[in-house]
């Protein structure tokens, strides 16, 4: 059968491989294929019966439980859009996301509703616990055939909502389609040569976009997903524990991730010896730290750096690491080569292709480029654009806002930052104007500004402040976490009478960044 939507790719597979395992939690249990399929079939039936149909937005909290994962595939199933909150999410970022989203049902965990009745409350969001027994009891008491409305979803109907960082203080849900995630789970397939013997890890959050390869590369490959809890992330032995217990054979992480395992001696050449491919995106890894992971591991396993926005369902290029990008330790390792299935352009300030080897904003086209953002038109309109370099027909393309550049001696493409004020830290895209705008959402800060710095595979955000009153640290820590995640939250804050200005009036970054984000002699 033509698999032309996510929910049909799924049956499949879940037939085929029935009696083996989907889904391993450790300690917590397994699920197999048919199982999954006929659970994730009556929560579909669950979710008409409460009035959710194609097109509607079904926001779930990220906590890895078997409902969790059955209630994604269920969405999909049904034509319904789903979005994955972090399970600890400030009050005022949530309402942000459900107002945008205006979801049919919000299916979460016990302490996720118990944080966020206000919010719910507030904006008459109907709400389930999804992992509780009675919720179990209803969605048990439906057939758990496959449903006939699956085959009406389209490719061009879409998936998933992923929030990432907005400019404006404000979340941008970015929409992706069954198309674009059918598009990334064959290239991913023949990519990694991935097969139902397979095992991959999913150290990933499931509101963090590096979730998606994790997903949807093991449960519609027929391979196994290993999920990891918050926990066990942050546990070094048990992290590498579950790896050997589970026999996982690909890794996928930001570089933070394996950084810390270093740091931590958890990855000493004796742990991890399952992992046949180690990926690893969403951030740069340095290669000074790379080489001697790579050192440790080579002899079995191969290094693949990737990239690729939220926008266009996560990963758009790979590129395999060898040992000769080892002869010059300064910097990142290439992006290498735009994936077959997508083309790209450089574009100069002024519109026009780069030449090769200058620099200018990375576009990317084809198949993984999403629909735009969720309820965002002026956004959408924004970063979703026509190719300029097409006057004969409609070409969408994404504009990343990476300034990157082609190599003409080796031919590969090499990230060279930001054309704006995003970032990428421990792993998360970040605005550093959502930094700013909470800042100024605190009565006894006058002026603020966000500083990054990256150093050693250490990330950091500093932010500077003219406050009315008096604070401290930890009062400032405490106001911020009402507001945005804790990855967001700066790690230092410094005090100015007023900021500093350039001519045109604006906040002088660069002087503050000398300031105090220089080395100190």
């Amino acid at each position: 059968m033509y698999e032309y939507n996510l929910g049909i790719r799924f049956q499949r597979v879940a037939a085929q491989r029935a009696r083996e395992t989907a889904i391993w939690f450790g300690e917590g249990g397994a699920v197999g294929y048919g199982e999954l399929n006929r659970l994730a079939n009556r929560a579909a039936r669950w979710l008409v019966a409460r009035g959710v149909g194609a097109g509607d937005v079904v926001c779930l909290s990220g906590e890895k439980t078997p409902h969790t994962f059955a209630c994604m595939i269920a969405c999909l199933k049904v034509g319904a859009i789903y979005s994955v909150l972090d399970p600890d999410s400030p009050a005022e970022r949530l309402r942000k996301i459900l107002s945008t989203c205006a979801p049919k049902l919000l299916l979460a965990g016990r302490d996720f509703l118990g944080g966020a009745e206000a919010t719910v409350a507030e904006l008459g969001v109907a709400a389930e616990e999804k992992d509780s027994e009675g919720f179990a009891a209803a969605v048990g008491s439906f057939d758990g055939e496959d449903l006939p409305q699956t085959r009406r979803v389209t490719g061009e109907s879409p998936a998933y909502i992923m929030f990432t960082s907005g400019s404006t203080g404000f979340p941008k849900g970015a929409l992706m389609t069954h198309a674009n995630v059918l598009n990334l789970v064959e290239w991913a397939r023949e990519t990694y040569s991935i097969t139902p013997d397979d095992v991959l890890t999913n150290v990933n959050p499931l509101y963090f976009d590096n979730s998606v390869f994790d997903f949807y590369s093991a449960l519609f490959t027929g391979a196994r997903l290993v999920p990891f809890s918050k926990e066990e992330v942050k546990d070094p032995k048990a992290l590498v524990e579950k790896v050997a217990a589970a026999g996982c054979t690909l890794w996928f992480s930001v570089p933070s991730l394996l950084i810390f395992l270093q740091t931590m001696r958890a990855m000493d050449g004796k742990n991890l010896r399952s992992i046949r491919r180690f990926v690893f995106g969403g951030e740069g890894y340095p290669k000074a730290k790379l080489k001697r992971l790579y050192e440790t591991y080579a002899d079995a396993s191969e290094f693949f750096n990737v990239y690729g926005p939220t926008e266009c369902t996560c990963i758009c290029s790979s590129y395999k690491v060898t040992a000769d990008d080892f002869e010059d330790l300064q910097g990142l390792p290439p992006l290498g080569h735009i994936a077959a299935n997508f083309s790209y352009l450089i574009l100069g300030e002024d519109g026009r292709a780069a030449a090769t080897g200058e620099t200018g904003e990375l576009c990317l086209l084809g198949p993984n480029v999403g629909k735009g953002y969720y309820n965002d038109p002026a956004r959408t309109a924004a970063s979703f654009v026509q190719n300029p370099l097409n006057d004969k027909f409609r070409e969408v393309m994404y504009r990343t806002g990476d300034l990157a550049r082609l190599d003409p001696a080796d031919g590969k493409l090499y990230i060279q930052g930001r054309r704006d004020n995003q970032i990428k830290h421990m792993g998360y895209r970040v605005e550093l104007e959502e930094v700013e705008a909470a800042l100024h959402c605190l009565d006894y800060v006058s002026e603020a500004a966000a500083l990054h710095a990256s150093a050693g595979g250490l990330s950091r955000i500093v932010a500077v402040v003219a406050a009315r009153g008096r604070f401290d640290d930890e009062r400032i820590r405490r106001d911020l976490a009402r507001i945005i995640p804790a990855y967001m939250i700066p790690s230092a804050f410094h005090r100015e009478d007023a900021l500093p200005k350039n001519p045109n009036g604006k906040v002088d970054r660069r002087r503050l960044a000398e300031k105090y984000l220089q080395p100190k002699r």
